[in-house]
């Protein structure tokens, strides 16, 4: 652990750090300025409303979450790559299972993309909690920023609104981490640094792409997780099953791509 931590905590606070700078410049240029000028009887500016999902400050919310498949992949999911590299891999599969291996590597790298994600997410929130009013959103003045066809669960956001910001920062999380797992699978694959870092950053370009061609057939991962979604949203069951598969599939193309590796 002492080893991992020393080689692989720089490269973590690097992605942490830049999932930081849209949250802490719509901190700084919006929340702050908002509560202090706020007019006590404002109603339509709440903590839940100003969070980065819901607010309609929306360069901060797209600079962070089309930013996000690419940020996630700067973190613990490298390890794979420096251990093929290096040849560890073959030393390390030598004492344990390759499966047992891949399972942690996979564990690790899904962690540290759901931290590069739900931290500053976590952030934001507490912001939003410490600078504006905690009111409950009203159905008839805030009626626009929770819709059916744009938030899942959007009855939430009238009701249990913490809920549904936390449920998204999950969503969010979960968005990172299979980005990040993405990368491990694919340093087996790929020999160069980039192509492994920008991988899922291309396949959400990709899905996005085809979501504006055939929006009846695709759905652009990134946006789905955006609370106040840009895009119409596919039945909540297709990301699921979309997830399960992907997870799937890196742990069996990983599996088989060790077992060549090391033999």
């Amino acid at each position: 652990m002492t080893q991992f931590s020393r080689h692989f905590t720089p490269i973590f606070l690097l992605g942490l750090t830049l999932s930081f700078v849209p949250i802490l410049f719509h901190i700084i240029l919006y929340i702050l300025p908002v509560a202090t000028h706020l007019p006590v009887s404002d109603v339509d500016t709440t903590t839940t409303t100003e969070w980065l999902g819901f607010t309609q400050q929306l360069k901060f919310t797209y600079i962070f979450y089309l930013a996000l498949p690419f940020v996630c992949t700067l973190g613990w999911n490298l390890l794979v790559f420096d251990e093929i590299r290096s040849g560890f891999l073959i030393t390390t599969v030598f004492y344990r299972s390759i499966r047992s291996y891949w399972l942690n590597r996979l564990s690790i790298s899904f962690l540290s993309g759901f931290l590069i994600v739900t931290f500053p997410l976590l952030t934001d929130l507490l912001a939003s909690f410490t600078f504006l009013p905690l009111l409950q959103p009203d159905w008839m003045v805030n009626q626009l920023l929770a819709l059916p066809k744009l938030t899942y669960f959007h009855m939430l956001f009238y009701t249990h609104p913490i809920y549904l910001i936390l449920l998204y920062i999950l969503m969010g999380g979960i968005l990172g981490g299979l980005c990040a797992m993405l990368s491990a699978g694919a340093a087996l694959f790929f020999t160069r640094r980039l192509v492994i870092i920008s991988l899922p950053l291309a396949i959400c370009l990709f899905f996005a792409i085809l979501a504006t061609l055939f929006s009846q057939l695709f759905f652009d991962p990134a946006t789905i997780v955006i609370a106040f979604s840009p895009n119409y949203l596919p039945p909540i069951q297709y990301p699921l099953i979309v997830t399960l598969l992907t997870v799937w599939v890196i742990y069996i193309s990983g599996i088989a791509r060790i077992k060549k590796i090391v033999s």
